[in-house]
């Protein structure tokens, strides 16, 4: 692999997330800005016609902002988990105290992509246009798979990183 490529996949594996948080953000926010600008201050018909356009693109984005921050969430390992019972496991096996969780977490991550491939499919099949944009709706479910295949492949470079990272003391940290 050549040197640029390698440096792009790790800038990509470091900010995709984000990216498209913030793009998505603008994007709603823009959006909604302009609804709200346009619903108090211009009665021009043509402009007024335009809010419903907006308003569904930024229900779509912040759909999309669901999906896309649930996959920074998982790359951070900032998801909300309840550990108090794990509390008193015992040293050795306290590294591995998630693993249960997160192997049902894998398992309805995959559960996940497969239905919604099915769902994009389906929308392909018999196309399905978004009301005001008419935007092919197999476009907009297609960040169902994509983000929860991306949730998978975070959630195995915690692991990952978890085993070839030693606290002090020589325990590895936990995910």
């Amino acid at each position: 692999m050549t040197r640029a490529l390698k440096k792009f996949i790790a800038i990509t594996d470091q900010y995709l997330e984000k990216t498209m948080l913030v793009m998505l953000l603008a994007i709603m926010v823009a959006c909604l800005t302009y609804a709200s600008f346009v619903r108090y201050f211009v009665t021009n018909t043509f402009f007024t016609s335009l809010t419903h356009k907006t308003e569904e693109l930024a229900l779509f984005a912040f759909t999309w902002m669901l999906y896309w921050g649930a996959c920074l969430a998982t790359k951070e390992n900032a998801h909300f988990r309840i550990d108090a019972h794990l509390a008193k496991l015992p040293k050795r096996i306290e590294r591995w105290k998630y693993l249960p969780g997160d192997l049902c977490w894998l398992g309805f991550n995959f559960f996940l992509v497969w239905q919604g491939w099915l769902l994009r499919k389906s929308t392909i099949a018999r196309p399905e246009f978004s009301l005001s944009l008419e935007i092919h709706m197999g476009f907009i479910y297609a960040v169902i798979p994509l983000t929860f295949l991306m949730t998978i492949v975070r959630l195995l470079q915690n692991y990952q990183h978890r085993a070839n990272t030693q606290a002090p003391g020589g325990q590895a940290d936990h995910v």
